[in-house]
């Protein structure tokens, strides 16, 4: 009876030691495919952040890319735009040295002669700041235009210049240093441009 209970006993230890052995060994096995698949799931997320930050950084490459070349015609444009608004000046400042003085009388007096207008109906308006250097020069130059009834008379509309006015002011023509900025401005622009153009081509 004693070996019975002790048979009885070990084949129960035999039993549940085998079962437990079956259990860990599924157990492992279990926990060997979560950590597979843990491993695969957690490669394919660092693929796929590798991915996002690649095509992130390309993103960020062509956005930098755009915004210097942005910045690059920026200040070309505002270099050209420099360029042209100094050269006005200058062209100003030397239209006003040569509106000046003889140069100007001489202009003046070709002007009222060249029969542009009949010398009866307009008025010659000078500076004010002027009128003492050029009335007289004038006078002794045009009085057979004044006899006839041709006017000079000083304005404040002009600064450096003259114009040529119909007396009743329903025209004139317009000599005054800004106005012939004004006209040949496109022609210095077109030169300025060109000069820029040709001088990048060269590099």
């Amino acid at each position: 009876m004693e070996l019975q209970i002790q048979e009885l006993v070990d084949s129960i230890k035999r039993d549940g030691i085998a079962e437990a052995e079956k259990r860990a060994a599924e157990i492992v096995s279990e926990a060997k495919e979560k950590a597979d698949e843990l491993v695969r799931n957690g490669a394919k997320e660092a693929e796929k952040l590798i991915e996002d930050a690649k095509k992130e950084v390309a993103v960020l490459r062509q956005s930098g890319k755009a915004s210097v070349e942005q910045a690059g015609r920026d200040v070309i444009l505002s270099l050209k735009k420099s360029i042209n608004t100094h050269f006005e000046r200058l062209l100003e400042l030397e239209t006003a040295k040569t509106l000046s003085g003889k140069d100007l009388v001489s202009l003046i007096v070709n002007m009222v002669k060249s029969g542009l207008a009949n010398p009866a109906e307009v008025a010659v308006e000078i500076p004010q700041s002027d009128v003492k250097k050029l009335t007289d020069s004038l006078a002794a130059e045009l009085a057979k235009e004044m006899k006839e009834g041709l006017v000079i008379r000083p304005v404040s509309s002009v600064d450096v210049g003259f114009k040529l006015a119909s007396k009743d002011g329903s025209n004139y023509y317009d000599f005054s240093a800004e106005e012939i900025t004004r006209m040949l401005s496109p022609f210095l622009n077109t030169t300025v441009q060109e000069i820029l153009s040709s001088s990048s081509d060269s590099k």
